[in-house]
């Protein structure tokens, strides 16, 4: 029952915030820092991603080197 009224809450809230944000077009200055701020999140996470391959494939050649140990 609570669920549901919060539920109901977050979607009431969600609903003005849209029509907020929906009323009033960005300014060219705005628009071009909400850009940007895009472009670092995601080259943020590109490089997380990066690090995370990069790690992988050391641990996979880790893992390659001691399985010929082993044979």
């Amino acid at each position: 029952m609570l669920a549901l009224r919060l539920r109901a809450l977050i979607n009431t809230f969600m609903k003005i915030a849209e029509i907020q944000s929906a009323s009033k077009p960005l300014t060219p200055e705005k628009a071009r820092v909400k850009a940007m701020k895009q472009n670092i999140d995601k080259q943020k996470l590109a490089l997380a991603q990066e690090r995370e391959r990069q790690q992988n494939a050391k641990h996979a050649e880790k893992m390659r080197g001691l399985q010929a140990k082993t044979i």
